[in-house]
């Protein structure tokens, strides 16, 4: 049978077996639940565990037929992976493609995260060999874990895939997550010995193992950020004992000696930089040809600018930093987006080569070059995005005031917020200071003047023990609705939406008008002896009298001057501190290696907001665009799935490694 008619039959086989596989995971785990209930009922996990035993009850059949179909679905994709996913050539973010990693998402991936790892810790022999036979089934030369089809990640995803098939709150997903995980890597040791017995028995003969030595970088031994670091590695790469009258054959008079000395020492060392520099296993081999074309103008800087060698950031140094940074990320050489970049780079380094004076300006300019050009691409790319960059900030405004709104509905006092008004405030209202945000700014009159109506609204619906109280309400509410109408016209807010609305505003205010019993006035006594009927439709009619479509501002001298602040998670002061630092590294432009979907991928960041709440990735991940809330970078960064791509700038790691080779000779 051939190698590709065997391989497929392998496919089929885990496919086959994905209902077996699904429908023992599902009733094991429910087992699991039953068997743990009485410590989880106790623990904090009590409401989620009642709520998934539940779910699970009655969505047994359909989260089994959830999770075969993801599984099935999974190793067929898988399958068809050859090699990796390529970022498609006319690569352009737009809403449609755009994906929003919220909390909830980061929290999903941190258990795919940790289902991958405990699967190959608990399978780690048995998914060795289906991988060492899956390189013979493909006619491979080595063994890649991309090429198995049956890899960790396909199941953890497919089991993360099923478990939002059903009707399970996020608490309680998470927690069926956990449970199954440990389950799953059971089951798949079992599976995949099972597999490797079937594929010897058919006489298949597994690729055989060969010891890969994993490459480290070398420890840091020279900090090239301090002032004359380059310079003292002159005496490392000294060509002729110390003290010679000169160099060996060069003719030159003793008294030449030493500068003809220092200059073949600054040649050895540009040298050895270089050549460390194109052997970057970091780099793409396009990316080293360019950049190679560099080393002969570098030594002619060298030669006329002694700060070359005193200074980490002179703007030769960061015009190769700068390159090698942007194109880290890329890790398919015709990626057209960098193909693009190399011809501009190309002609740039072409006329900087034949440039008659090689100093610092020369490099200072083509660094700013280099600069515009990736700034611009930047800005191309924001533009076509356009419509997602205005949802992203729309999302981030609303988080913001959503956030602000618990904090004053906690602090409010007396009777608790009814479930209309709660859910108007929380919707509708959010979406009209989200509108007024967008269209006015942050600090215009009109946003300052829907973020104080909700102090105002929450004040009208409480209790009025005090006759000034009282009397300020029925002074502010023509006010107060008008407001209310004004924000409502900024999304459109339908009439029949409005009209129930406001019948349970005039209800609320009804009750806070109406003075407890005994310390009522004269005047109050009377009013009490209304109906509450009554007294609405004596609110309404008053209401019907104001004039909404008015743009005269209202009178804003007894309204609060400062919109309440956005409050702050609570923690250590060494761990904002230390969130903090890190966080300020995303900076656009920036490349890194996330765990995003359930893979791992280069992405990115092409945009953040201005409050840094949101942030947009350009991913290499089937060519999709994801957008990740702070909180969710927060909770990737605790479970160490995000990290800088570059930990070390391109000329820090080439000095590493020179270093490396001249204190440990081979």
């Amino acid at each position: 049978m051939p190698t590709s008619s065997l391989f497929q039959a392998h496919v089929d086989q885990a496919v086959a077996d994905a209902g077996p596989l699904s429908a023992q995971i599902v009733n094991r785990t429910t087992e699991q639940l039953r068997s743990s209930g009485l410590s989880l009922a106790v623990a904090r996990d009590r409401q989620e565990f009642f709520s998934l035993m539940e779910a699970l009850q009655r969505q047994h059949d359909m989260l089994v037929q959830a999770l075969t179909q993801a599984m099935a679905e999974r190793i067929l994709e898988a399958a068809r992976e050859s090699t990796p996913t390529l970022v498609p050539r006319h690569q352009t973010l737009s809403l449609d493609a755009l994906t929003l990693v919220d909390e909830h998402q980061a929290e999903e991936d941190i258990e795919v995260s940790r289902t991958i790892t405990l699967i190959e810790a608990t399978a780690e022999w048995e998914l060795s060999e289906v991988q060492a036979y899956t390189a013979a089934l493909r006619g491979e030369a080595t063994i890649r874990k991309e090429a198995n089809p049956v890899r960790p990640e396909v199941y953890a995803r497919a089991l993360s895939q099923a478990a939002r098939a059903i009707a399970l709150s996020q608490p309680s997903r998470m927690l069926l997550l956990r449970t199954a995980s440990k389950l799953l890597a059971d089951s798949l040791k079992t599976q995949y010995a099972a597999l490797c017995r079937k594929l010897s028995q058919q006489g298949i003969q597994p690729l055989a193992f060969r010891a890969v030595t994993t490459p480290t970088a070398p420890a840091v031994r020279v900090d090239i950020t301090r002032p004359g670091a380059l310079h003292g590695l002159l005496d490392k790469v000294r060509l002729a004992p110390a003290g010679s009258p000169a160099l060996p054959g060069s003719g030159q008079p003793a008294a030449a000696a030493p500068a003809a000395m220092e200059r073949a020492q600054v040649e050895e060392l540009l040298s050895r930089l270089f050549g460390q520099i194109l052997a970057d296993p970091r780099l793409l081999t396009p990316v080293k040809d360019v950049l190679g074309q560099l080393q002969p103008s570098v030594l002619r800087v060298a030669l006329r600018d002694p700060a070359l060698l005193q200074q980490h950031d002179h703007p030769t140094w960061q015009l190769l930093n700068r390159v090698a940074s942007h194109c880290a990320g890329y890790s398919n050489p015709s990626d057209e987006r960098l193909t693009d970049f190399l011809r501009f780079l190309q002609d740039l380094i072409a006329r900087v080569t034949s440039a008659p004076h090689a100093d610092a300006q020369l490099y200072r300019d083509a660094l700013q070059e280099v600069n515009d050009y990736l700034d611009a691409r930047s800005r191309e790319a924001l533009e076509r995005s356009r419509q997602a960059m205005e949802a992203l900030q729309r999302a981030e405004h609303k988080e913001r005031l959503r956030s602000v709104l618990r904090q004053q509905v906690r602090q409010m006092q007396g009777r608790p917020l009814s479930e209309p008004l709660r859910d108007f405030l929380f919707g509708p209202w959010v979406d009209a200071m989200t509108e007024s945000l967008m269209r006015h700014g942050e600090n215009s009159r009109e946003t300052a003047e829907l973020l104080r109506t909700v102090d105002d609204l929450l004040w009208s619906v409480q209790p009025m023990p005090a006759p000034a109280d009282r009397e300020r309400l029925r002074a502010m509410l023509p006010d107060l609705l008008a407001r209310v109408h004004g924000g409502l016209d900024l999304i459109a807010w339908p009439k029949p939406q409005r009209e129930v609305l406001f019948t349970e505003l005039m209800a609320r205010h009804a009750e806070s008008l109406r003075p407890p019993p005994g310390a009522a006035t004269p005047a109050e006594r009377a009013e009490h002896e209304l109906t509450a009927e009554e007294l609405v439709q004596r609110m309404r009619e008053e209401s019907s009298l104001l004039p909404f479509d008015t743009d005269e501002p209202a009178d804003r001298g007894t309204l609060p001057t400062v919109p309440v602040g956005l409050m702050t998670d609570s923690d250590t002061q060494a761990g904002r501190e230390a969130r903090e630092a890190w966080m300020s590294r995303l900076v656009p432009g920036t490349w890194f290696h996330l765990f995003v979907q359930g893979v791992w991928t280069n992405a990115q960041l092409m945009w953040a907001s201005d409050n840094g709440q949101l942030f947009m990735f350009s991913s290499q991940h089937a060519g999709q665009s994801h957008s990740l809330t702070r909180r969710a970078v927060e909770r990737l960064l605790g479970e160490g799935l995000i990290t800088l791509l570059e930990d070390r700038s391109l000329v820090q790691r080439a000095v590493d490694s020179m270093m490396q080779d001249l204190d440990d000779p081979a």
